[in-house]
């Protein structure tokens, strides 16, 4: 159960975890219950976790250390992920829309600046979060050029979904850059 619940968090938090280089979609391309302020961050989720990618999940501590909580690596209809640096499980990935359950997983979306991650050109976002009764007040780093995820901080309102009140996630979506860990405990048909 321990390990669903904490599944069940990545997932939901790596959305958690996106102008003027690409434009906004059109209205038609919205689903239906999404914030309309939210059309690049949404199209931007889309971009990030329809493909493949990996992503690092942490916990922030007040002081501002952190611990690694959970890696997750998509490739496919395949998910990898381990607790910590334990032992890989391998299942069937299910796809997060940018709507769940009664309405949408980013709402009150503002840009807060157009800055650098490191010497990547990056647009900020100030974003509410919520999926499967979890709330947050977000920060969204999106990549100029490419319009996909790179980090999202989430600060959790009420209970969060780990000991953390702070969850930080840092995503890779170069192609090169993700690998299927060979030694992975099989788990699809559970």
């Amino acid at each position: 159960m321990k390990d669903t619940m904490r599944c069940s968090f990545f997932a939901s938090i790596v959305p958690l975890i996106l102008s003027v280089a690409l434009p906004c979609a059109a209205q038609e391309d919205r689903l239906p219950g999404e914030d309309p302020s939210c059309d690049f961050v949404n199209r931007s989720y889309e971009r990030t976790f329809g493909r493949n990618y990996s992503a690092r999940t942490y916990g922030v501590q007040p002081t501002g250390d952190y611990e690694l909580i959970e890696t997750g690596i998509f490739v496919g209809d395949l998910a990898y992920d381990r607790q910590g640096l334990g032992r890989w499980h391998l299942r069937h990935r299910e796809l997060r829309k940018t709507v769940h359950g009664i309405g949408a997983v980013f709402r009150h979306c503002s840009k807060a600046s157009d800055s650098l991650y490191g010497a990547v050109p990056v647009k900020v976002f100030q974003v509410d979060w919520s999926r499967n009764g979890y709330n947050a007040k977000s920060e969204v780093v999106i990549a100029a050029a490419t319009a996909k995820f790179i980090k999202i901080t989430s600060h959790f309102i009420g209970k969060p979904p780990s000991d953390f009140p702070v969850a930080m996630a840092i995503f890779e979506t170069k192609r090169d850059r993700i690998n299927s860990p060979p030694d992975a405990i099989d788990l699809r048909n559970e």
